[in-house]
């Protein structure tokens, strides 16, 4: 069983995802990671919308919280 995501581990995995240049990237980046993202990669992805929104960054908070949200339904189907 793979050990919890640490809050850094979770930020370093938002960033990738954030920088992905393409959809194609994206999903790699997600398919590769998907094991290992737990409740804590989850929590730190909120904080991080949240952020975003108090930055005045609304679509990209948006695009995220969506993606998290895919990112949770692909994980209840493992």
């Amino acid at each position: 069983m793979a050990l919890p995501m640490t809050n850094q581990e979770a930020l370093k995995l938002i960033r990738q995802i954030l920088k992905a240049p393409d959809d194609e990237a994206l999903e790699k980046i997600v398919t590769l990671n998907l094991p290992a993202i737990d409740g804590t990669f989850f929590s730190v992805l909120n904080q991080s919308v949240q952020q975003l929104r108090r930055e005045d960054k609304p679509e990209i908070a948006e695009a995220l919280e969506s993606l998290g949200d895919r990112m949770l339904r692909m994980k209840t189907l493992i």
